[in-house]
């Protein structure tokens, strides 16, 4: 039977930024939501409706579901997937159905519960950033599947279907894919943040330093994409300006934390990025305080 038959369905459970995004664009590829799955408290049915209203499905508490459609989607945070599956694996009948979640660090196995019970269970995580008011396109987004035969045959089709690129990954695999993730965009605007702690040190407003960063920053996004990481360095790291270097540290003392940033990211990017004067430059980081102020 088609997934894309009338018949078939897909509840989610959870109305998180992600499902914000991967409800609508279920519907849009021709399937059918019919339910979106809210815990008591009024802030999830608040998101449950919105959602609800969005994909043309009725809005049902976790304590009153029963698994009736094809497909049930797990959405709830990582920490939370292990006692709803619990719990979930008393209500209702399970055999032959397929579930999925989509935390990018754990791996199928946190679904064993509804496995036991007779679920088909899957992984399926889409390598993307979801946070309110921002709704990506799932064309083109990287999808890591695992788990069972069945359901990952199904998880392929509906990510080629949102216009996915799918991928399988190995279970033991997910904790460093998730943490790649967490490179690419949190840690990325955890840098940024720091950044501009150092532009309100240089006397800018955030969006005067936001102004000042996106070009820069933009043409380094390039740079990276075309030609990798080596062709998209620049600066006095890569140069070997010493005397830049040490000024930088000097002052970047001022600022909170933003010394500590500037020498772990130098000491990891130097483990493969070129240098002119790599041992110098490395030798220098592990030098603080008094020591960059007397250098000068």
């Amino acid at each position: 039977m088609s997934l894309k038959n009338p018949k078939v369905s897909i509840t989610l459970i959870g109305s998180g930024n992600l499902a914000q995004a991967l409800g609508p664009a279920l519907r849009k590829a021709g399937y059918v939501i019919d339910a979106v799955i809210a815990r008591s408290n009024m802030e999830s049915r608040k998101r449950a409706g919105r959602l609800a209203r969005k994909v043309g499905a009725r809005v049902q508490a976790i304590e009153e579901f029963e698994p009736k459609s094809h497909l049930i989607w797990l959405l709830h945070t990582d920490d939370a997937l292990g006692e709803t599956a619990k719990a979930l694996a008393k209500s209702g009948k399970w055999k032959g159905k397929s579930v999925f979640h989509s935390s990018g660090a754990l791996t199928s196995d946190v679904l064993e519960p509804l496995k036991r019970a007779g679920a088909y269970s899957a992984s399926l995580h889409p390598m993307m950033t979801f946070v309110p008011g921002s709704t990506p396109e799932m064309s083109g987004i990287p999808f890591a599947v695992e788990g069972d035969k069945a359901a990952v045959a199904v998880a392929k089709q509906i990510a080629r279907d949102v216009g996915g690129e799918v991928f399988e990954i190995r279970k033991e695999n997910k904790v460093l894919y998730h943490a790649l993730g967490s490179f690419s965009s949190p840690m990325l605007v955890a840098t940024l943040v720091t950044a501009e702690r150092v532009g309100r040190g240089a006397g800018l407003n955030p969006v005067q330093t936001r102004k000042v960063m996106r070009p820069i920053l933009e043409q380094t996004l390039r740079n990276y994409f075309a030609g990798g990481a080596a062709a998209a360095f620049s600066g006095p790291i890569k140069r070997g300006d010493l005397e830049t270097i040490r000024r930088h540290l000097r002052e970047l003392a001022r600022i909170p934390e933003a010394g500590d940033v500037y020498r772990a990211l130098v000491k990891s990017g130097l483990m493969e990025l070129p240098s002119a004067r790599k041992r110098k430059v490395l030798k220098m980081l592990t030098t603080k305080g008094t020591k960059e102020r007397s250098s000068l």
